[in-house]
């Protein structure tokens, strides 16, 4: 039972796998089909028809093909991505596809999932991307640095997680909502301590914490009192954390494991990320220094995790709101080649 089982199994898989080879043969083909509208030429009504009926092809996936098709012609770098990994790896990078850019985008697709893609160019978008040559932190304490660097490095923003704002309404009975009230601050404003932009954002809360809240903050800003709550509940949560365990084994003591959890809320601990956590990292890689260092473990999600082992985040020492993508890997990183070896066992 269990042979004829696997033997299904591997059947299965195999003709799954050709399949998805012969579709990406035939979303190819598309435009060639539409310029001698072979469709019509065969007395079928269109190319959505036309495709649908003889190789079970939706009409999403039509038009998504010659789109991105028409977009990318002219790529080659893009275009082997297609041919090799499937028209779906670059839709997340599609809009921002240039004959300039192409082989840079070409290289991350082709190492990364379509998740993990997407979250690379939403980083992206929110910061600027760091060479790899940017020196360590070990350079900025030794004073190697300039200036100017020094002070790129400083002004890492502290990123308040709207997720864990947003945690007061699990309490919530009756609700009121101070959206209003946060709307008398003008959102462009900075401080000198914060340059990032404000921004407005509406939870609920029962009347008796609201009424608390509003004497906590006095005549002060509601971000100020944010601040001064979440940088309580850190300090709170280093007064209770675990000692760290040296051990061969991979597993997370279960001490460890709940402080972690519990500093994270659950949600990934990178920038303004809000999905779940999937993965406990150890930022020190536990291959190299078998321990578990509670504050070298951090909660991250898949997409984020493949971006650490891909070696694409700048200074891992920091704390994860703060991370910074690189443009390429740092070979020079000592963690490099442990992050190689944890990809031979991946596909993208």
């Amino acid at each position: 039972m269990e042979k004829h089982t696997q033997d299904l199994h591997f059947k299965f898989r195999f003709y799954g796998r050709n399949a998805r080879e012969w579709m990406r043969k035939c979303v190819l083909m598309l435009p060639e089909l539409e310029r001698e509208r072979v469709w019509e030429k065969k007395g079928f009504g269109s190319l959505a028809e036309y495709a649908g009926r003889l190789s079970g092809m939706s009409h999403k996936t039509v038009s998504d093909g010659l789109r991105i098709l028409r977009t990318v012609e002219h790529m080659p770098d893009i275009m082997r991505v297609i041919e090799e990994r499937g028209i779906n790896c670059v839709k997340p990078i599609v809009t921002l596809l240039t004959p300039e850019n192409q082989q840079f985008w070409a290289e991350k697709a082709m190492m990364m999932s379509q998740h993990a893609l997407q979250m690379y160019r939403n980083e992206s978008e929110h910061q600027s991307m760091i060479s790899p040559a940017m020196p360590s932190l070990a350079m900025f304490r030794e004073g190697a640095l300039s200036k100017t660097i020094n002070k790129q490095h400083e002004e890492a923003i502290y990123k308040i997680n709207d997720m864990e704002n947003a945690a007061a309404a699990d309490v919530a009975r009756d609700t009121v909502n101070i959206s209003a009230m946060n709307a008398a601050h003008d959102v462009t404003n900075t401080s000198a301590t914060d340059p990032s932009p404000k921004k407005i954002i509406g939870i609920e809360l029962s009347a008796s914490t609201l009424n608390r809240l509003t004497k906590l903050k006095g005549n002060d800003e509601w971000d100020t009192l944010m601040n001064e709550l979440l940088d309580m509940r850190e300090k709170m949560l280093g007064q209770n954390m675990p000692e760290e365990k040296q051990t061969e084994s991979r597993h997370i003591p279960a001490e460890i494991k709940r402080f972690v959890i519990e500093r994270s809320r659950g949600i990934c601990e990178v920038g303004a990320c809000a999905k779940r956590y999937n993965i406990l990292h150890h930022t020190q890689r536990f291959a190299a220094e078998q321990t578990h260092d509670p504050s070298r473990i951090v909660a991250l999600c898949t997409s984020h995790e493949r971006l650490v082992h891909l070696g694409l985040i700048y200074d891992e020492t920091i704390k994860p709101r703060a991370w910074k993508i690189l443009s390429e890997p740092d070979k020079n990183d000592k963690k490099y080649a442990i992050d190689q070896m944890v990809q031979r066992y991946r596909k993208p």
